[in-house]
């Protein structure tokens, strides 16, 4: 059963693993000089301006692959299911944790982290809210519609 707390608990957990994984693309990038590299035409020539761009495609998209597999990579070393944290789950634990159910979980740590971030946030002040005022309040006054 998905409630709030097990909702939170999710979005932690995959907000973490995402941004471990941000790291070691970072750490990447320190090493290897080509993902690291922000390119620029050398002349003001189509030929060069197209270098430049497509050296630039090639580094997102190795930047993003190596995010992706490493909190792959991430997920099958913890061993836990994200998908059993949202629900609830008393034991999170799986018994294969490098089948490919883990391994997408990588995939959606990476792209959809941002929307993760924003919900976490979001999840924690609802939840701070209904701790400081348990009780929902009333309405005082009686709303209905216009007199005719």
């Amino acid at each position: 059963m998905v409630d709030l707390n097990s909702s939170i608990s999710f979005l932690i957990y995959v907000t973490a693993v995402s941004s471990a994984a941000a790291g070691v693309t970072e750490a990447c990038k320190s090493v290897v000089p080509f993902l690291g590299t922000d390119y620029v035409a050398e002349e003001d020539c189509m030929e060069d301006h197209n270098m430049a761009g497509r050296l630039a495609h090639y580094k997102k998209f190795l930047n993003l692959l190596i995010s992706v597999l490493s909190a792959g990579f991430i997920f099958g070393i913890l061993g836990l299911d994200p998908a059993l944290i949202l629900m609830g789950k008393e034991e999170a634990y799986v018994a294969d944790p490098w089948n490919a159910g883990i391994w997408v979980w990588g995939i959606v740590a990476v792209f959809a982290s941002p929307l993760f971030h924003s919900l976490l946030k979001i999840l924690e002040g609802l939840r701070s809210n209904m701790e400081q005022n348990p009780s929902m309040p009333k309405p005082r006054q009686k709303v209905s519609g216009r007199k005719r």
